[in-house]
């Protein structure tokens, strides 16, 4: 019976830590792939969003650099030493750099959404996407402030799977596209 806790134990330990570096070189390959947008040179926009970022570049830039920050600061947050007394400055000021991200990402993405390629069900879907991001990092942000820290760790966990959203999204479009099965352009 000791053995078996202490196996399950162990493999859960890696697990964890498997599935943070997974979610870190994830968001850092999503986070590079963003980078390209800051160069604001119009042949790297898919073509069916070209003229639309173009018209558009301080909304798709305000959601791009948002985005960018709330996706590469996110996994720190998720690890254990980053919230112990040692750490707790650094976590605090990581975590509202975080949530200026998600703000500004949020409504950057919010205005974006209503000019996504895809018609009613994409801008309706984007769109969803960005009050429920805004929603969850507000709700957050009471908790911690009202020093109700199980629920703020609760809503965060729900605001970086809104942020995560724009890594699985890239993630599927360019699997639907290596299987024949492209939707769009990939996004990558």
């Amino acid at each position: 019976m000791l053995k078996i806790r202490m196996f399950s134990s162990l493999n859960g330990n890696f697990l964890k830590k498997a599935g943070w570096v997974t979610m870190t070189l994830l968001a850092l390959l999503l986070f590079l792939i963003a980078s390209r947008y800051l160069a604001l040179n119009p042949k790297l926009y898919f073509e069916e969003q070209k003229a639309v970022y173009i018209a558009h570049t301080s909304g798709i830039l305000m959601h791009v650099m948002g985005a960018m920050l709330a996706i590469i600061i996110g996994p720190f947050q998720f690890l254990p030493g980053s919230i112990t007394r040692r750490y707790l400055t650094l976590h605090r000021w990581l975590g509202k750099s975080y949530m200026v991200g998600v703000l500004f990402g949020g409504l950057g993405g919010l205005y974006m959404a209503f000019l996504a390629y895809g018609g009613l069900p994409a801008q309706a879907g984007f769109a969803l996407l960005a009050v429920l991001w805004l929603f969850s990092g507000y709700m957050a942000y009471q908790h911690i402030r009202n020093r109700e820290v199980l629920l703020h760790r609760q809503w965060m966990v729900r605001n970086y799977a809104l942020t995560f959203a724009g890594v699985m999204l890239r993630l599927w479009l360019a699997i639907l596209h290596y299987v024949g099965l492209s939707l769009l352009q990939p996004i990558f």
